[in-house]
């Protein structure tokens, strides 16, 4: 075997060249994505052993940083390639905690069939020409690869854990008196104004908007609007009824917070968003140390106001708090309000408040699960573990906890039947919580029940209609069932919602591919570097 073929290897029907990063199946180039590629290429040629993880990263991602989750994503990818190229079994072999094997049978192979050339785009492209042998002219087929920058990849670490801060409810409502109320489904609880803020308490309107979402997720058939949906009205002036369209809900809550001396109060109402009518408003005060209990009164009230029968479980939920600790409360408030950020400096901060919270609190349990989401998106994910399992020592029924746990065994695991029963016991727990619902759907797809994969998503869009992330991967479920004209249409949706949506391009560039639309595959890459360099910009400034 001489230098220039030695770098062809073939398993089954695949053609393999380590050298150059290029992938054939039966004579024809696989589209995939560059990371994926060298993935595969190391594991080839580590045949038979285990690559650990770190070793994974340290070679096709060195110097930058990336979480295993990461890692663990392209792996499923690269699976799901080869799986929809009639590899008769898994070629790779996942060892839990550890790493991965190619387990597939290869032999290095000499040919003079394939000319590959590469050249430049606006930004780096990889250009693969095929050209039949001894045959002369244009090649027969071009695909176009990007090679992806960092800041993508570290996208995709925090994909999934941009959802934790999605803390929205689907539950089932039973009326007694339908006449006496409108009918209200859905609720957006907007953030609260707060008069005279300041520098230490500028989010408490978003924070007490956040607690009631959580709060009034307990109840059945009431959808409530998730804190993300709602986040980017704080402090800011705005209609709340031509929110409450916007946000597809049929009733929101608005308030306004008052400190005063040593007191606090908060007024609100309770607004149709179909004519604008009141069907409640309040008033409550209490002294500052009080504070936690004006959420247990508002939350009722809300409830007595839509005319809603509460179970003794849903009305222990609604009142249940957190915490006793006010100094506790506000800093994990503050925590998740840094952790969604999404970017290093918020999530450093986010870490350094839940800690915090944790010290002032030790049987604070949602603190913990905080800090588990964090340290989530590290290679090393021990202390997340410990953090989830104190969560669910103080707190068995916590759902946050359990799909925070089934988040891990997917991501970091691999552990298939862990991660669904995790799920499962979450949604059962709380049927309204988004993320364990995407988590799910997403766990489905990796293993190719496609359909249900697709029901667990559409109900995570129940919840949240206009979540950009759910209607992308949901159009990336519908590309892997070759349903391209709906991947298309759901990937379109969530750029109407955020057009610098990274993921979206992505996955259109990858649909684009498949249908053979190669110029608005070019167009989608460079988009996807575009917004990957301006957000590896703002994220090391």
């Amino acid at each position: 075997m001489d230098g220039q073929n030695s770098f062809l290897r073939e398993f089954g029907k695949f053609r393999l060249d380590t050298e150059r990063k290029v992938l054939w199946h039966d004579g024809t180039a696989v589209a995939m994505p560059l990371k994926e590629l060298e993935l595969l290429c190391l594991l080839v040629e580590n045949q038979g052993r285990l690559v650990t993880k770190n070793e994974l990263l340290e070679k096709v991602w060195a110097d930058s940083f990336v979480g295993e989750s990461n890692l663990s994503r392209h792996i499923y990818l690269l699976r799901k390639t080869l799986k929809d190229f009639d590899a008769n079994k898994d070629l790779i072999e996942n060892i839990p905690r550890r790493g991965y094997r190619f387990t597939g049978e290869t032999h290095e192979v000499e040919d003079d069939d394939i000319v590959i050339e590469r050249h430049s785009i606006s930004e780096t492209l990889i250009e693969i020409e095929e050209r039949e042998k001894g045959k002369k002219g244009e090649p027969q087929k071009t695909f176009v690869f990007p090679k992806l920058s960092l800041s993508f990849l570290f996208l995709i670490s925090l994909s999934a854990l941009l959802l934790l801060g999605n803390i929205a409810f689907w539950n089932y409502r039973n009326s007694p008196d339908k006449a006496a109320v409108p009918e209200i489904k859905s609720v957006a609880v907007l953030p609260f104004k707060t008069v005279g803020a300041t520098k230490e308490n500028e989010h408490l309107g978003l924070g007490l908007a956040d607690i009631l979402i959580t709060r009034l997720s307990n109840i059945r058939q009431l959808n409530v609007r998730p804190t993300s949906a709602v986040a980017p009205f704080e402090n800011q002036e705005f209609d709340s009824v031509e929110i409450g369209h916007k946000l597809q809900a049929d009733a929101v809550l608005e308030g306004t917070i008052y400190r005063v001396a040593n007191q606090i109060r908060v007024t609100m109402r309770l607004l149709k968003t179909s004519d604008d009518k009141t069907i409640w408003s309040g008033q409550f005060e209490k002294p500052l140390q009080d504070e936690l209990k004006i959420q247990d009164e508002i939350a009722l009230q809300v409830v007595n106001a839509l005319t809603l029968n509460l179970s003794v479980n849903e009305r222990n939920a609604l009142t249940k708090s957190p915490t006793e600790n006010a100094d506790a409360f506000a800093l994990y408030q503050k925590g998740r309000f840094e952790w969604n950020k999404r970017s290093y400096q918020g999530a450093a901060e986010a870490e350094r408040l839940f800690r915090n919270a944790i010290e002032k609190d030790p049987n604070f349990a949602l603190a913990y699960v905080g800090l588990a989401d964090t340290i989530a998106m590290r290679t090393d994910a021990v202390e997340a573990y410990a953090a989830i399992g104190k969560a669910l020592e103080l707190d068995p029924n916590l759902a946050e906890a359990h799909a925070t746990r089934g988040f891990l065994n997917v991501f970091h695991e691999w552990n298939w039947q862990e991660a669904e029963a995790e799920f499962k016991k979450s949604i059962e727990l709380n049927s309204g919580y988004p993320a364990a619902h995407h988590w799910y759907g997403i766990l489905l797809g990796i293993e190719g029940r496609n359909a249900e994969a697709r029901a667990e998503l559409e109900r995570a869009l129940e919840i949240n209609p206009l979540s950009y992330n759910f209607l992308g991967d949901l159009g990336q479920v519908y590309y892997f069932n070759r349903d391209y004209d709906k991947a298309k249409e759901y990937c379109q949706k969530a750029l109407e919602i955020y057009p610098d949506f990274i993921f979206a391009h992505h996955y259109l560039f990858r649909i684009y591919l498949q249908t053979g639309e190669y110029d608005l595959a070019v167009e989608e890459s460079l988009k996807t570097n575009k917004i990957g360099i301006t957000f590896a910009h703002q994220t090391t400034d």
